[in-house]
């Protein structure tokens, strides 16, 4: 295989990662919750996740993070894992896994309006504003329809948007110098944090006395590892590489095609409804994401920097298939 056909291999690996893997991750959630307490599940899959990346940052020699960012870490680990993904598992006892992608979606809106909101903050572009507009009205649409068989339960509803506001925190938060440079170090530091308050907080609801090993089914056990080694360890590897290859830009693709993802696997797999409210509801919060995106980036950069941006990334990608084919 040529230089360059590998490199368009790996290119391809690493979207299908990030669109494919992430949005089956909560199909896999779905599954485990029906045998492994949530917040359990939650805990083991960060603290082990998080044990992977963080040794792999330090055999790899990458910078520690400091004290300040260790903190920070914390902090981030609650919003990201203690209440993102605790209330995500918790929730998807109530929730279909189609309904709650296309709720956690919504984070962009609330990096959105918290971003302007904040001492100094921009005021966010007429496209993005139309998107955040377009998203919760079918967030509104999709939970707010009335009861049948596409109905979603309101207060699990409830839980995964707060959920995906906290997500949209803790992306605000840890930022600067409150990021370790490695970003290895950037995922394992939050993944530990995060997943030792979750075991925490399972301790304290008393699920592990709940539960002996016997009654965790298969199905749960394989959803539990699927989680640990492909939705956390896999897909973030291709996140990173994308983001550092791709620019952040690009490598957000994820965002528009995990829900269409995760809504036919539910109905493929799960025997979830997908009716006319479930696609209306879902081309619009997925049409609002992508005029959010582009509409920070129009505001981001005018037409010279992204050309001089896209320029850079294509000298970027020619020297590293340079050094392939050497």
């Amino acid at each position: 295989m040529t230089g360059a056909k590998r490199e368009r291999a790996k290119l391809l690996g690493a979207y299908a990662a990030t669109w494919i893997i992430w949005g089956s991750t909560y199909l896999a959630i779905k599954f485990g919750v029906e045998s492994i307490p949530p917040f359990l599940m939650a805990g083991v899959r960060s603290v082990i996740a998080g044990g992977i990346l963080w040794s792999w940052a330090r055999l790899r020699g990458d910078a520690k993070p400091t004290a300040a960012q260790w903190k920070a870490a914390a902090v981030t680990g609650a919003l990201f894992f203690l209440i993102g993904h605790g209330g995500l598992f918790w929730a998807e006892q109530r929730v279909g896994s189609g309904p709650a992608s296309l709720l956690v979606a919504t984070e962009h809106f609330w990096i959105v309006l918290i971003a302007w909101l904040l001492p100094g903050g921009t005021r966010p572009s007429p496209r993005a504003m139309a998107g955040v507009a377009l998203g919760l009205g079918g967030v509104a649409l999709l939970t707010l329809g009335g009861g049948g068989s596409e109905g979603v339960d309101p207060v699990g509803a409830a839980v995964v948007l707060l959920s995906a506001l906290t997500w949209g925190m803790g992306l605000l938060y840890f930022a600067g110098e409150r990021r370790p440079v490695s970003g290895f170090y950037a995922a394992g530091t939050p993944l530990l944090a995060g997943g030792a308050m979750l075991l925490a907080a399972s301790a304290l609801l008393g699920e592990p006395s709940r539960v002996t090993a016997a009654s965790f089914s298969p199905i749960a056990l394989g959803s539990l590892a699927y989680l640990i080694v492909f939705g956390s360890v896999i897909a973030f590897t291709a996140l990173t590489w994308l983001t550092q290859t791709q620019g952040a830009d690009r490598s957000a693709s994820y965002a528009y095609v995990n829900p269409l993802v995760a809504v036919l696997l539910g109905w493929a797999f799960a025997d979830e409804p997908v009716g006319a409210r479930v696609l209306v509801a879902g081309a619009a919060i997925v049409l609002a994401v992508v005029l959010i995106i582009r509409g920070k980036q129009a505001r981001a950069e005018s037409p010279e920097q992204a050309a001089m941006s896209d320029a850079a990334r294509k000298a970027a990608a020619g020297r590293r298939l340079r050094e392939g084919e050497a």
